[in-house]
């Protein structure tokens, strides 16, 4: 919860807490999550920001769905050099441009995450069972709309091991959307 601090508060007032709407939960489960995906890579992202929103500002996206009780799917986003940084991570060898080794390696990644959604999740109410096969969307600027009832929360996370001078290309989002699969 976020705190008003004193000079925003009328006197008198007691300063009341203001709710974001981010499920603490799943905000714990996509923070975890994705570092539990992104070990192999030897970076251990730093998050710096949550909403309920998502924007896809970056021109790589990987998604995945997830199905259980509650169904729905992770987005991974990033740019260009953060997806060559955390593909070299993986493969273990210097990436220097988009290849397919640099596309299949980053789906991974996207898998890697959402298993590790996957496990955060498992002894909680937002369970899944399952996860499929990731989808590769190439293109920036959209934004994800959701329909009524589905519980999003999208993470940005810093990748230190960038060089600064890349500041920025070196964040990346995670974003997990959820929806109460009928009769469940």
């Amino acid at each position: 919860m976020f705190e008003i601090d004193a000079v925003d508060t009328p006197a008198g007032e007691p300063e009341a807490p203001i709710d974001f709407g981010v499920d603490e939960l799943l905000l714990r489960a996509v923070v975890r999550g994705t570092r539990i995906g992104l070990k192999m890579t030897h970076e251990t992202p730093i998050p710096v920001g949550t909403s309920r929103l998502t924007t896809a500002r970056h021109a790589i996206t990987v998604m995945v769905g997830l199905v259980g009780k509650h169904s729905g799917n992770i987005a991974l986003n990033l740019s260009e050099p953060a997806a060559l940084h955390l593909a070299s991570g993986l493969l273990g060898s210097p990436v220097d441009h988009v290849s397919e080794e640099c596309i299949d390696a980053v789906m991974e990644l996207g898998n890697m995450l959402a298993g590790g959604i996957k496990t955060t999740l498992a002894d909680t109410i937002y369970a899944v069972s399952s996860i499929s096969l990731p989808s590769l969307v190439l293109g920036q600027s959209y934004a994800m709309a959701y329909a009524r009832g589905i519980r999003a929360v999208s993470v940005e996370f810093e990748l230190a091991g960038m060089p600064f001078s890349t500041t920025n290309v070196r964040y990346f989002s995670t974003t997990l959307s959820l929806l109460r699969s009928s009769g469940a």
